[in-house]
């Protein structure tokens, strides 16, 4: 057990994954990586992008937020064979969106063609991210682990804090939501009450009038 909360946390701060990525003609194929993310929260990441055998593939990446304000992190078209690297941190507690996109430059390529390039990203976020080359000259290697640890649980609490305060407030949203239904379904049936007593006595003053009660 005292071995498994630190792998947890390190499964929460940090993005690993490798995936091969197929080409399409003009528009490209794209794909998606989320990554949830609390505000103010340092990010540095890689990734690598593998060979390309017919010289007719361009990789364009985007990173960005499905923040309600979407902001956008990193941008780069037609990435070249290798590693590059990104850092920033968050605007918006959201989901950060890592995009690479396929495109096939080839006069007469189709599909079936299956061309395709090796995509790996890996992410580090919060204290994993941190660099502790200064702290690293003050302590023992065991107190910069234990240091290290101390700052993924802070990182964790937070984002717990975060979690909390979303579930809040859509707990407050739902509750908000059952009472105006509430009250609708209550003014549905005054409604319909209030229509069926006036029909009853629309149509009692018309018997009456035509004699026939």
């Amino acid at each position: 057990m005292q071995l498994l909360a630190p792998l947890l946390a390190l499964a929460a701060l940090a993005l690993g994954l490798k995936f091969d990525l197929a080409s399409a003609p003009p528009g490209g194929t794209r794909r998606c990586v989320k990554q949830y993310i609390t505000a103010e929260t340092l990010v540095v990441g890689h990734y690598e992008i593998g060979p390309d055998a017919h010289n007719s593939q361009r990789i364009d990446v985007e990173i960005f937020d499905d923040a309600p304000i979407a902001s956008k992190y990193y941008h780069k078209n037609n990435v070249n064979e290798g590693s590059q690297k990104f850092t920033f941190n968050t605007h918006e507690t959201a989901n950060i969106n890592y995009c690479f996109t396929n495109t096939n430059t080839q006069q007469g390529y189709h599909e079936s063609m299956n061309q395709k390039r090796l995509i790996s990203i890996h992410v580090d976020t919060g204290a994993e991210a941190e660099d502790y080359s200064e702290t690293k000259k003050s302590l023992e290697p065991l107190e910069l682990e234990v240091y290290r640890l101390e700052r993924i649980s802070e990182g964790l609490v937070r984002e717990m804090d975060q979690l909390k305060a979303d579930e809040e407030k859509m707990r407050d949203v739902n509750e908000s939501t059952n009472s105006r239904v509430a009250w609708l379904s209550t003014l549905s049936i005054v409604v319909l009450v209030g229509a069926a007593g006036w029909q009853l006595h629309y149509l009692r003053t018309f018997f009456k009038s035509k004699k026939v009660l």
